[in-house]
């Protein structure tokens, strides 16, 4: 029986059901394990703890569930953190889209102007957290989605001593979903990012990381990509065919151009497709959100009526990539396994040999009782080298703002970011966005 606690700060969240799907998936590690929900607002905790219990009583597990609205009383004893929070909530988020938009800027809540501030309501909330966990639970590993993923673990390196690892979801979805139907080897839904199989690398930095090994049944995998991409467009443009999605059109252009995949490109399309993704995002800033939707909800009440789990539901929330990945780290620390994991976000230190030292970057890690090593690549391509130390210097700057709460300084941020082509138009963002996550900044509210 398992001894750990893990606590989920932000226990509302939709990703909550496929967590605990996923950790039920490893009941060998996990069984009899305590989880408790975290949240501040109450209101989906019961119903989450309830469909806890009998997705635990499907799998002939014993999870002990529980909830609470105290943070310190749910990390008192913890052993492992999942924060999973999105301050401010949709509403909050949506502005990250529809402001920058407005003025003709790229962006969303990680990505341009939207992402610096998001950083600068998230970090302060995660420190805060940060601090009470070095207290009261001080040993416990914290295995954080939150956003934007390599701001938040720059300005926790920096204030805190926490055990913290920063991961995205966006190569566990690649690795693990995509990259698989690419090669049109099943299964197509995988539990791991690195199989026996599939061995795929992907270095960078936090939404811009590029495929720069593969291994396809232990040889270069390379040239099967390239022949399986080039039969899947073409299939998909014959007559009456299903047209590429600006971001599949987008990504294998991109690979046609650099040679490389690019392992995020909802996030990327903003730099090399600019006017398009500005005429898409146009339309859709307004529903563009992550989040729990009305039939999401249904759903999670059908199956607390004895509904069986659906992977395969449109709903971004209850694709198993996100939780497998992020209780898959969990259980490599808790049972030593020396597990490889990519979409890792650390101090490169050499990992990466042409980016700076003390860069948040992200890459492939060997998880164990000690946590994640680094495994060591190599250069990242020429090609991609001025983009990463751009957003490189965009993201230091965006936490020297956050940190110091400077608005010079978060104004500097905002210009640096590589998807702002404009003052004028980032000074009026800048106030907008400013105004409207105002209550969730209290770094400004010092000076």
């Amino acid at each position: 029986m398992s001894d750990e606690k893990v606590v989920i700060l932000g226990g509302g969240s939709p990703f909550v059901p496929s967590i605990i799907y996923a950790m039920l998936e490893n009941k060998e590690v996990l069984d009899g394990c305590e989880l408790c929900l975290m949240d501040i607002d109450p209101t989906r905790l019961p119903t989450l703890i309830e469909l806890g219990q009998k997705l635990s009583e499907k799998a002939k597990a014993k999870m002990k569930i529980k909830w609470t609205t105290d943070a310190r009383e749910a990390l008192e004893g913890a052993t492992f953190v999942m924060p999973s929070y999105r301050i401010g909530g949709e509403k909050h988020m949506k502005f990250d889209f529809i402001i920058p938009t407005k003025y003709g800027i790229c962006g969303d809540e990680t990505a341009g102007p939207g992402g610096t501030f998001m950083a600068q309501c998230t970090i302060p909330a995660t420190l805060e957290y940060c601090r009470i966990i070095e207290e009261l639970c001080p040993d416990a590993w914290v295995i954080s989605y939150i956003n934007p993923a390599n701001f938040v673990a720059d300005a926790v390196r920096r204030e805190t001593k926490t055990k913290f690892i920063s991961i995205c979801d966006c190569f566990a979805g690649f690795a693990m979903r995509e990259l698989p139907t690419w090669l049109n080897m099943p299964p197509f839904e995988r539990r791991y990012c690195v199989n026996e199989d599939i061995r795929p690398r992907a270095i960078g930095i936090n939404h811009n990381t590029w495929l720069t090994d593969l291994l396809v049944n232990g040889e270069d995998g390379y040239p099967l990509l390239k022949e399986r991409l080039s039969a899947y467009r073409k299939e998909r443009e014959k007559s009456g065919g299903t047209p590429l999605s600006l971001e599949e059109e987008f990504e294998i252009r991109l690979f046609e151009t650099y040679g490389y995949l690019n392992v995020c490109p909802y996030h990327a399309v903003m730099y090399w497709y600019h006017d398009k993704t500005m005429k898409q995002r146009k339309g859709q800033a307004e529903s563009a959100i992550l989040g729990w939707s009305k039939s999401a909800w249904e759903f999670v009440n059908k199956m607390v009526s004895g509904a069986e789990y659906d992977p395969n539901r449109p709903e971004y929330c209850f694709h198993l990539h996100h939780s497998r990945h992020v209780v898959g780290i969990l259980v490599s620390i808790a049972a030593n396994e020396g597990r490889e994991w990519g979409g890792i976000n650390f101090p490169n230190r050499g990992a990466i040999a042409n980016l700076p030292y003390d860069a948040i970057v992200e890459g492939p890690c060997i998880v164990d009782k000690r946590g994640i090593t680094a495994i060591t690549i190599g250069d990242l391509p020429k090609c991609f080298l001025g983009i990463t130390l751009h957003t490189i210097n965009w993201q230091e700057l965006t936490v020297d703002a956050a940190l110091s709460g400077d608005r010079n300084i978060l104004y500097q941020a905002l210009l640096a970011c590589p998807y702002v082509h404009d003052m004028e138009a980032a000074e009026k963002i800048m106030d907008e966005l400013f105004e409207a996550h105002e209550e969730y900044m209290p770094q400004f509210k010092k000076r």
